[in-house]
């Protein structure tokens, strides 16, 4: 999966996971499902904390008809290079980090600051909840499991929102078409969603939904999927951490 991380829970040779491998572009809280309707459900789908507050929580829910055994665990979540890093901490602290849902039962999982408050910038975290397979199943089945993999946000004294700052060009990539290169110089995170190149009016391309993240300081680039050249002209729009107003990130995109 397209994130760097270190992950020391390992699943059986036997067991086929739908799910597991949430990619952090689509991250958000939102899990990739199987087939079958999925019966661990979480909420909210992100969390963010003022520098004041010491705790919050998500609630796990079972809609099935069948116990969930659930493991949940904290990351520090940085960017390097354009890539996502995920690294276990200790400054989010998880109550409880495992439990058992039975079902039709709904559980808060308490998340805590265990670390210092951010100083001057955002500091960003993800929690990561696994569904963990049935031991009592039949191995010789399938059995689908999800991940959630849920957005953490810490803001520093005086905010009450996330304030990133974004710059925007429209570049080369290796492959030929062009990528979108935006780099966030602001103390907060950009949730980059419903990304469009639109020319007189008319969207020609689109990158729907959830984009990605860039973290404070950090610059990502996504493939738009087409040549360069057809960028010389329009604006490139999108909309910032759910922000109801689409936001102009740049016009006459083409990078020379």
């Amino acid at each position: 999966m397209p994130l760097h991380h270190r992950l020391s829970y390992r699943m059986p040779a036997w067991l086929v996971t739908a799910g597991l491998s949430l990619t952090l572009a689509l991250g958000s809280g939102v899990p990739l499902q199987p087939a079958h309707a999925a019966s661990l459900q979480l909420a909210p789908t992100s969390l963010t904390l003022s520098a004041q507050q010491s705790a919050d929580g998500l609630w796990l829910s079972n809609s099935g008809s069948a116990p969930v055994q659930v493991q949940t665990r904290a990351y520090r979540w940085t960017q390097r290079d354009g890539k996502d890093q995920l690294d276990p901490t200790q400054e989010l602290l998880i109550s409880p980090p495992m439990r058992t849902l039975a079902a039709g039962e709904r559980q808060l999982i308490r998340v805590i600051r265990a670390g210092p408050a951010p100083t001057s910038e955002e500091v960003c975290y993800r929690i990561i909840v696994d569904e963990l397979p049935n031991a009592d199943a039949d191995r010789k089945g399938m059995q689908f499991v999800l991940r959630y993999s849920v957005p953490i946000f810490l803001l520093p004294p005086g905010k009450t929102e996330s304030t990133p700052t974004l710059s925007t060009q429209v570049i080369a990539g290796s492959d030929g078409n062009a990528q979108i290169q935006i780099s966030n110089t602001g103390n907060g995170h950009a949730q980059v969603a419903d990304l469009q190149h639109r020319v007189d009016g008319t969207t020609k391309t689109a990158l729907n939904g959830l984009v990605g993240y860039v973290l404070p300081g950090q610059t990502m680039r996504w493939s738009l999927g087409a040549p360069l050249a057809q960028f010389g002209r329009g604006t490139i729009i999108a909309r910032i951490n759910g922000e109801a107003d689409e936001r102009t990130l740049l016009a006459a995109p083409a990078a020379p």
